[in-house]
């Protein structure tokens, strides 16, 4: 499988002679990173130190059954889940109704599980593929009620009066050049009494404060002659 090597895979059997004779091998034999545990105790562990794409769980676990890990699993992550027991059906029904993808009885064949692996994988990737294409990029964010700059990675700056003004007219016209005129329109009652050495501080100021606050460039522009542009996404 391509890209195989990407995925990492947490196989949880109690069975040491099943996992680690069979199960384990026969995974990484297709090219798969493979971690093997022997309860749910285990289990929890590697997952402190290591991302899984996919699970493998026996459901006759001691302890805590594999029903349960992926109960709870199904809550934190997004990765696959594959079931694996005797031909109970109560079982297959509980298991898929607590959040697992596919239910393999046992004996298990490691030929179906292997395809059955590759195949949840890669159902996994396609769909992962498409929340990436649709998923807009994190942008700056006027926060109106709350009069803040959000960056990107979520650092709110507080504004001032003056420079909610200012990020506020910009905003309602992302991409477009707004001149001094009317900016400043929107900071002084009379313009013609406004210096507009006042403005280029002011931007100044904000673009620095900015800066300090979330270490990211405010993209709030200066086109010579006309006025100011906060670019799209802002």
């Amino acid at each position: 499988m391509a890209g195989s090597t990407e995925h990492c895979i947490l196989v949880v059997e109690d069975d040491i002679g099943m996992r680690e004779g069979v199960l384990v091998p026969g995974l990484k034999d297709i090219g798969f990173k493979v971690v093997g545990a022997g309860s749910a105790a285990e289990a929890y562990c590697c997952m402190l130190t290591q991302h899984f794409s996919l699970f493998v769980l026996d459901v006759d676990l001691p302890g805590e059954n594999g029903l349960a890990i992926a109960k709870h699993l199904r809550t934190v992550t997004e990765a696959g889940i594959i079931l694996t027991g005797h031909k109970r059906e109560s079982d297959h029904i509980s298991g898929l109704d607590e959040g697992a993808d596919v239910y393999i009885t046992k004996p298990i064949d490691i030929g179906m599980l292997t395809a059955t692996v590759r195949s949840l994988l890669r159902r996994l990737d396609q769909l992962n593929a498409l929340r990436t294409v649709d998923r807009p990029p994190p942008s700056w964010r006027f926060e109106v009620q709350d009069w803040n700059l959000a960056s990107p990675q979520g650092t709110k700056v507080r504004l001032t009066h003056a420079e909610r003004l200012l990020i506020d007219v910009l905003a309602a016209s992302p991409g477009e050049t707004v001149p001094r005129d009317t900016i400043i329109s929107k900071l002084a009652r009379d313009i013609h009494d406004f210096d507009p050495h006042r403005l280029e501080m002011l931007v100044h100021r904000l673009r620095r404060k900015v800066l300090s606050a979330t270490s990211e460039q405010l993209p709030l522009n200066a086109v010579r002659g006309i006025g100011y542009v906060l670019l799209p996404g802002a």
